[in-house]
């Protein structure tokens, strides 16, 4: 039993999300806007944060512009740096660090994010027909483009209910299927994340056609 226990014991790296206050512009973090860093890790045990703004240490009080939510009545520990009113210095790198205190050796995890002015959640567009159909052993193409962003959106391909076919060939935001089956129709989605915002996402449904008797 201690060497099951022991073994549960660990700190994921932290992840920062990045939101604006609900109502607000979605393509630019312009001035005067609210903005909401996240940070969460998982982790046994509990997890405690801390944040930096390059390399001045932030905690409550210590920036007017500045609010830090502790978790309450969650599962799992988050913290939230509320930047209210973006200034100028709000514009910077931020740390967050994620501490067990020790915990069996464990060491502390930190991430970076960059925030800018021109910081954006993404947008995509997909070059295809919805829906698609196809003939068994065709070879079917589908194109995704990131059309903004900042930082650079990781594109990702995913099939609803199911895996991607065995065959599929993944280039950037291409996923081509060679010699397409009744097995591969479906409804299959772009998606483009950069942890800025809610990621996007684009979705065409592939019907093949089935052989004839």
């Amino acid at each position: 039993m201690a060497a099951m226990f022991f073994k549960y014991l660990d700190l994921d790296d932290p992840v920062v999300t990045v939101h604006q206050s609900v109502g607000e512009a979605k393509e630019q973090f312009y001035y005067e806007r609210t903005v909401f860093l996240r940070c969460a890790a998982n982790s046994n045990p509990p997890v405690r944060y801390s944040w930096r703004r390059g390399h001045e240490f932030l905690s409550q009080g210590s920036d007017k512009g500045v609010e830090i939510y502790e978790p309450f009545f969650t599962q799992g520990e988050t913290k939230i740096l509320k930047l209210k009113n973006l200034r100028p210095q709000d514009y910077a790198n931020y740390t967050c660090t994620a501490s067990v205190r020790s915990v069996c050796g464990i060491p502390d995890k930190s991430v970076l994010f960059q925030l800018t002015n021109t910081t954006a959640s993404p947008s995509i567009k997909l070059l295809a027909e919805d829906p698609i159909v196809a003939n068994p052993g065709q070879t079917v193409t589908l194109v995704c483009i990131s059309t903004g962003g900042e930082p650079m959106p990781v594109l990702t391909w995913v099939r609803h209910g199911e895996t991607l076919p065995q065959n599929s060939l993944l280039n950037g935001g291409t996923l081509t299927i060679p010699a397409i089956s009744t097995e591969d129709t479906g409804i299959y989605s772009c998606v483009s994340s950069n942890n800025v915002g809610n990621p996007a996402k684009k979705s065409t449904n592939i019907i093949v056609r089935g052989m004839c008797p």
